[in-house]
């Protein structure tokens, strides 16, 4: 996933990098929330108002989705595992590991964490609009990121590769049977069609 991209820079020695399909994820995303979803949540701004509110969102969005890899990363990495890049893209983001885990544990471990966080930053996100007056503009924009984290951690850990929970089922039968040579047939077959 590395070819076509730009490097945006390393974190905790990840390089983090945006392939070009992802311009035309975020520009949909930015002008679909600036025409649609802004001038229905929050009536009588302008324009202009609503268009930065679209970009600041997909913005966070896609943060929220590198956090999201961020978090397989760093627990592959914690599990002797390196992870040469993360890479953005137009469907969400991918981590390039550099093995596969040699333990169910290990694998359980880095798959559900991806998930789980997703499922914390929409609870960070919701609480965060909570706090801020309601029918706000920003209120507007964090409702927004924790419904969209709340999809992502929800949508991730159905169980069917390549999602986090096919990973996740993968290594629950792997850690129950010992074997993980069948494996790799039953859980796609138990996923959302191809």
């Amino acid at each position: 996933m590395t070819q076509g991209s730009l490097k945006l820079g390393t974190l905790a020695g990840i390089d983090i990098r945006v392939h070009y399909t992802w311009f035309f994820a975020f520009v949909l995303i930015a002008w679909s929330l600036a025409l649609g979803y802004f001038p229905t949540a929050n009536a009588g701004l302008g324009a202009g108002t609503y268009w930065v509110l679209g970009v600041v969102s997909a913005l966070l969005l896609f943060g929220s989705v590198l956090v999201h890899e961020l978090g397989h990363s760093l627990v592959a990495g914690a599990r002797g595992i390196r992870v040469d890049s993360i890479t953005l893209f137009i469907f969400g983001g991918v981590s390039n590991i550099t093995k596969e885990a040699s333990t169910a544990r290990d694998e359980f471990l880095i798959a559900v964490v991806g998930p789980v966080t997703s499922l914390v930053l929409a609870g960070l996100f919701w609480l965060i609009a909570q706090v801020l007056p309601a029918g706000t503009a920003l209120s507007g924009v964090a409702t927004y990121v924790a419904f969209t984290n709340l999809l992502l951690g929800a949508f991730n850990i159905v169980p069917g590769f390549p999602l986090d929970g096919g990973r996740v089922l993968r290594s629950i039968l792997w850690g129950t049977t010992g074997d993980m040579g069948p494996l790799h047939r039953t859980a796609p077959s138990v996923g959302p069609p191809q």
